[in-house]
């Protein structure tokens, strides 16, 4: 298996004048969802495929509600997740305490993913690239 990339046109803050740049951006080559998950633990495993998908339902749902809670997820071996927000910044003086309102502050809301330190290793030292034709190189 290799992972899939193209080439694409990018804009380089920093560079020459008249001069294109491309980068290197990976592609997807298709959804790993959560049957298919769930089927490939029941065939590694004795458990039926049934209490698979019970306990990743629960797992998912578990999950949801220690992040709404503030707290970091953490799965050994595969990473953590963590929420986190994107906010305008504000000068402190401005605004008094009890007039502070975080919603008009708060931009949006998101997920954070950090794999794990030996999940990233083995990746990147198990990888093999595979290009796909784009406009800049067919």
């Amino acid at each position: 298996m290799a992972i899939t990339y193209k080439v694409v046109g990018c804009t380089n803050p920093r560079g020459a004048q008249g001069v294109d740049y491309a980068t290197n951006r990976a592609t997807k080559t298709g959804d790993y969802d959560f049957r298919a998950l769930a089927e490939d633990i029941q065939h590694a495993t004795t458990v039926t495929k049934a209490d698979v998908v019970a306990v990743l339902t629960a797992m998912k749902e578990f999950i949801k509600q220690h992040l709404l809670q503030g707290q970091r997820i953490v799965l050994q071996e595969i990473g953590a997740l963590q929420v986190n927000l994107r906010s305008k910044c504000f000068a402190q003086s401005i605004i008094p305490l009890e007039a502070f309102e975080p919603d008009t502050y708060i931009k949006g809301c998101g997920i954070r993913f950090r794999p794990e330190a030996e999940l990233l290793r083995y990746v990147r030292s198990n990888r093999t690239l595979k290009r796909i034709p784009s406009e800049l190189m067919a």
